[in-house]
């Protein structure tokens, strides 16, 4: 998907121009069901003088076999649908979507996260700038991966041109992340949570010195004692993952200490767009995210006390339980969307705000955006690869349809767009909300529905693989393809 922006004669700044690549075939199949296609029907003419019979079942075999691959549901091809359904029964046979750890485990005596980052490892680094930053290590697909928090300034009080300028900075910055060497991943993560009032206290008694003046110190007491307790915390955080440098020998802390060495670059470049408070999050600081993301019960203790924290083995559940549709997890349960759609036509800059709102009758809400840019090579030869295949799918009809015309000027726009310097990004959306009982997961589907909406987001559960989609928005640099079990 491509992005672009554009200015409306009414002065209010629009964005969009995304489009799902569609490979240019016949008969709904992309390139290479095209191929096998004709060769299908090569073969039955070829055998047509040996054997009508041995034909006819050549072009029914052809039929069988390319038909999953025409039919679409939701945006999935029927053989990536029923490949889905296969690879859970296979998960359910072999007893994978249970978890436990610790002494009821014969596995471990720790309790490690489970799934694909049941191997992670943190190193802690010096950035040479910022103080220490924690990267989380995934040694089966050698990625490496650092989170930063953010504190925004939020979209209340401010001028639309301070947040034109705010997502100009973020559009800079995404487009700068095409030429970073060896970025596989970024992923901006909202993340909002009910606050019984211990944590503005907690961040007022560690930051306050005991010699300040009486006023001060008197006007901050009062702060904290007439702060509600049922608000909601907003945390934001941005995760980085880098792929170790190809052909080169490098141990971990050699690769660590490399990614640790860009940072101060794309700290700068983000400050624009989110305001100042940026900071790299330490080994403890991560661990207490996800201990707090799969145990949210133990979430205001950690909050209160962080010396409470557990080191980075012992920060996964004790017991997980994986369903076709849920997440069970310690001590509450959870399910994850993924974008299917994105928003049709023009946006505006604020669309996505409902979305990232606290939500009182969830226990968390997470939204993750994540993006894979491509690097400047590729997204011009994809750019003008998808502008061939908009005209070749718009020229085969007879009367092409107001979307297909549409399709092939967002193509023409994106490969203009890309010519004069903008990158081009593969982004989704994955959205998890997280209850204290199993029965309250339909009221939060309908939650996260109008929240959609509203955003004009079309979501899916991720069926099949909610235990990967949870911990692929935590910030611990799952790249979900790299784990895919479905190839295509």
């Amino acid at each position: 998907m491509s992005t672009g922006v554009r200015d409306r004669p009414t002065g209010q700044r629009t964005y969009g121009n995304w489009r799902l690549g569609r490979g240019a075939g016949l008969f709904g199949l992309g390139p290479a069901g095209t191929i096998a296609a004709f060769l299908v029907m090569v073969l039955a003419a070829a055998m047509l003088p040996v054997s009508l019979l041995a034909s006819l079942l050549t072009v029914i075999f052809g039929v069988l076999v390319l038909a999953p691959l025409a039919i679409r549901v939701n945006g999935r091809t029927g053989i990536q649908v029923i490949t889905a359904r296969v690879a859970w029964w296979l998960t359910r046979a072999r007893r994978h979507h249970i978890y436990v750890s610790g002494v009821a485990s014969r596995a471990t005596a720790a309790h490690q996260l489970p799934g694909v980052l049941a191997r992670s490892e943190v190193y802690e680094v010096e950035t040479g700038r910022s103080g220490t930053v924690a990267v989380v290590v995934v040694p089966q697909s050698r990625h490496y991966t650092v989170t930063l928090r953010c504190a925004p300034e939020g979209l209340d009080l401010v001028d639309q041109a301070v947040v034109d300028a705010r997502v100009a900075h973020l559009a800079s910055w995404l487009s700068a992340l095409s030429r970073e060497p060896h970025l596989v991943q970024a992923q901006v993560t909202v993340e909002t949570t009910p606050d019984p009032g211990t944590r503005l206290a907690a961040e007022v008694a560690a930051t306050s010195r005991p010699d300040a003046p009486t006023l001060a110190r008197q006007v901050l007491n009062d702060v904290v004692e007439s702060s509600p307790a049922g608000s909601a915390t907003v945390d934001t955080r941005v995760s980085l993952t880098y792929a170790a440098p190809p052909g080169r020998a490098l141990s971990h802390e050699d690769v660590c200490r490399e990614v640790a060495g860009r940072l101060p670059h794309l700290h700068a470049g983000l400050t624009g767009a989110t305001g100042a408070g940026i900071t790299p999050l330490s080994a403890r600081s991560l661990a207490a995210v996800v201990r707090a993301a799969y145990d949210p019960a133990v979430a205001t203790d950690l909050a209160r006390d962080p010396q409470l924290t557990p080191d980075w083995p012992q920060a996964g559940p004790v017991a997980t339980r994986e369903s076709w549709d849920a997440y069970r997890h310690d001590s509450a349960f959870s399910r994850t969307w993924c974008m299917v759609e994105a928003p049709r036509g023009v946006v505006y800059s604020r669309l996505f705000a409902r979305l990232t709102d606290p939500d009182p009758q969830l226990l968390r809400k997470r939204v993750t955006m994540v993006y894979r840019p491509y690097p400047p090579g590729d997204a011009a030869r994809l750019v003008e690869a998808d502008k061939r295949d908009a005209r070749f799918l718009a020229s085969k009809k007879h009367r092409p349809s107001a979307r297909d015309m549409t399709d092939v000027v967002a193509a023409d726009q994106a490969a203009e767009e890309e010519a004069a310097g903008a990158g081009v990004v593969r982004f989704t959306v994955l959205v998890t909300a997280t209850v204290a009982d199993e029965k309250q997961l339909d009221e939060a589907a309908g939650i996260i529905r109008a929240r959609a909406g509203e955003a004009r987001l079309v979501l899916r559960p991720m069926y099949g693989c909610q235990a990967a989609g949870f911990a692929a928005g935590l910030p611990a640099g799952v790249v979900l393809p790299t784990h895919s079990t479905i190839p295509f």
